[in-house]
């Protein structure tokens, strides 16, 4: 990634992520986010390419001492998904590949959003 001038490598942990993905996918794949920004951390440093590369980590952040752990790894930035969406109505059904989310807070489905979503629009 670094060789082909990225300038941020995102480490997603299996324990977040996407709700979008098949429910198989979530359950029986993927690694602990420390894990892989760990390795992607010194993988970077060993070549000479950190200073050159942010990383952000997400999948899983809950409490400030995630984020603190993270940034001692090495993260710089952070995600965070699931707790923006639940606090948006998300009731965690994991439908949300199939585009028509119980709640409206996830799908481009517009009669969905307005039956259902009554949260505060972007303006």
């Amino acid at each position: 990634m670094a060789k082909a001038y990225a300038d941020l490598i995102t480490i997603a942990g299996y324990d977040g992520g996407t709700g979008a993905s098949p429910l198989s996918s979530v359950k029986y794949a993927g690694c602990p986010w420390e894990l892989g920004l760990v390795e992607t951390q010194q993988a970077l440093v060993a070549n000479g390419l950190r200073h050159k590369i942010r990383l952000q980590v997400d999948g899983g952040l809950k409490t400030g001492v995630d984020i603190i752990k993270a940034a001692i790894l090495g993260a710089e930035s952070f995600g965070f998904g699931t707790g923006p969406m639940v606090a948006l109505g998300c009731k965690y059904l994991r439908i949300c590949h199939l585009n028509n989310c119980a709640t409206g807070v996830a799908t481009q489905d517009e009669k969905l959003r307005k039956n259902h979503y009554h949260g505060c629009r972007s303006r």
